[in-house]
């Protein structure tokens, strides 16, 4: 298990990323797998800053990495708490696709890249934060 935590700032997820990639590497996840781990955390994590509203910065957003299960069926898995706005991820319908390219927007497609690369998303709300979990087979 790993821990670390970022102030819920767009400056800062380069940041977690970074841990990402150095604990991946340390614990040998391979590097298709880190890239998708890479991938959904950012997404989780620019939905915090652009989402989560004021109270998101009042505390640290913290991040745990966590390998669960033998050698040849490991969950490795991401939980990300954060003290934004209540919101379940796990539940939330992603947005629509397009039918042509006039009725595109730019943005809104986190939530479906996330439930798309993981195969695992569970959400809980405890003691005044949001607790995302994330994770992927290796």
């Amino acid at each position: 298990m790993s821990q670390f935590a970022i102030n819920a700032d767009r400056s800062e997820i380069r940041s977690a990323s970074s841990w990402l990639e150095k604990t991946s590497l340390e614990y040998g996840v391979p590097t298709k797998k880190a890239l998708v781990l890479d991938q959904c955390l950012d997404e989780v994590l620019m939905n915090i800053v652009m989402h989560a509203g004021s109270t998101a910065t009042q505390t640290p957003v913290e991040l745990e990495f966590t390998i669960n299960g033998a050698e040849a069926g490991k969950e490795i898995a991401i939980t990300v708490s954060d003290s934004g706005k209540p919101f379940n991820s796990a539940e939330a319908s992603p947005k629509p696709k397009a039918i042509s390219l006039e009725e595109a927007e730019p943005g809104g497609l986190g939530l479906a890249i996330i439930k798309g690369l993981s195969s695992r998303l569970a959400y809980e709300f405890r003691n005044g934060r949001n607790f995302l979990t994330f994770a992927i087979l290796v």
